[in-house]
């Protein structure tokens, strides 16, 4: 009986399946990045790439004279106010559903209103949490307008591209709104990709991952340098790492994305030249902790597989076992150093970590109460950290000898 009263009412459900809010794609703007910098009175002042859909599409016959995209700039109090203020001057409606990537200026970055400003933009359902994050050297706004890829025309290709460049190398930490958001307490630091599009110094180093954004010795291609990453404290930046640092920053993870990096050391056997090898994992870092003593002890055990690149000094290292174990042990010990060296820089100068050690102190308590009353972040400036590099050199590369070369006493070395 009650289903024959409500037949009457069913028809009105069809009237409920209207498209009246619908947008057709010409009618909409895609922002593809955004752009953060400090501005006037305590505001922000937020810059959007918008993207032109017919460049770079099947659809570029009409668009033969038009940019990629469009830069515009807007002081606002937050990111989701210059959005509401952009549609004052652009004909479409604003959009982030594309959004892909969020560049900060250092500046900003470094103050008090950043994270107020970001943490308020997630609450907009088109603000995606996988966002990538970008702490820029110079002004948000000049990085945008000066990155110009040579090999895109599309900008979000760009990123898209550049995002599996950085898994490949790790010479960039893996960062975005989402991760930002898990790390702001004081008991761990957060790392994000750094970058810029002025070039103002070049350093010169025997190895290639020791550089920051901006020292790379390059000539030609996209004036922007992807390299090293920003450190981040309690929602602030409080410093940066290099390529180097950040490789190892990654890989002293009990989990890590990138899963294998291409390096060069000096060689055991003759310092003067370098030899150049492929780093694998070869399984999860072991890391034992005694949150309970004091100072705390943590034990790390990084195991890797090693091919053997290049090496320029011609040691015959396939045919000579003890040559091999020189190779190994030397590779190991250098190896060690430097991580060694990273750990003691965040101790002294950023009295945090970014390897995420602190779930693994987490476990050692109780409760929650009993966490936050050790202070691990203080206990952390003090813990004595042994760190060991686990070697296995898998092969020699293609051609197992060095090559058989005739030098006269003149052209030695």
């Amino acid at each position: 009986m009650k289903l024959l009263k409500m037949l009457p009412f069913l028809p009105l459900l069809l009237l409920l399946s209207g498209c009246w809010d619908r947008l057709e794609l010409e009618e909409q703007a895609f922002v593809v990045v955004v752009g953060l910098d400090s501005g006037p009175n305590h505001t922000v002042a937020v810059t959007f790439q918008i993207a032109n859909p017919q460049v770079g599409s099947s659809d570029k016959g009409s668009a033969q004279n038009e940019p990629p995209s469009d830069i515009v700039t807007f002081n606002a109090a937050d990111i989701l106010s210059a959005k509401e203020l952009a549609n004052s001057v652009i004909t479409r409606k604003i959009s982030f559903a594309h959004l892909r990537t969020v560049i900060v200026s250092q500046e900003f970055a470094k103050s008090g209103l950043f994270h107020r400003i970001l943490g308020s933009s997630v609450r907009d359902p088109e603000m995606r949490r996988e966002i990538n994050l970008i702490v820029s050297k110079e002004k948000a706004s000049d990085f945008v307008k000066n990155n110009k890829p040579k090999l895109e025309t599309r900008p979000h290709k760009y990123y898209a591209f550049m995002q599996e460049r950085w898994r490949d190398t790790g010479y960039v930490p893996y960062s975005t709104l989402n991760r930002y958001m898990q790390r702001l307490g004081d008991d761990t630091l957060f790392l994000a990709i750094y970058a810029t599009a002025s070039k103002k110094e070049t350093k010169y180093s025997k190895n290639e991952d020791n550089y920051l954004a901006g020292q790379i010795p390059h000539k030609g291609g996209d004036p922007v340098e992807i390299m090293g990453s920003a450190v981040f404290r309690a929602g602030k930046m409080i410093g940066t790492l290099t390529g180097e640092e950040t490789r190892y920053a990654l890989f002293l993870r009990r989990k890590s994305l990138t899963h294998s990096f291409i390096a060069t050391y000096p060689d055991p056997l003759n310092e003067e030249y370098q030899i150049t090898c492929r780093f694998m994992k070869n399984g999860k870092a072991k890391i034992k902790m005694n949150a309970k003593s004091d100072p705390a002890q943590v034990s790390v055990r990084i195991p890797f597989r090693v091919q053997v690149l290049s090496t320029a000094s011609f040691v015959d290292y396939a045919s000579d076992a003890e040559k091999q174990r020189q190779l190994k042990d030397g590779l190991q010990r250098k190896l060690a150093d430097r991580i060694k060296q990273l750990v003691a820089k965040t101790q002294r100068t950023y009295k945090g970590e970014p390897f995420l050690w602190h779930l693994i102190a987490r476990n050692q308590f109780w409760t929650l109460d009993e966490y936050e009353s050790y202070n691990w972040s203080e206990q952390y400036t003090r813990a004595q950290v042994q760190v060991q590099v686990d070697l296995t050199i898998v092969n020699f590369g293609k051609q197992v000898e060095p090559p058989i070369m005739h030098i006269s006493g003149d052209e030695q070395p």
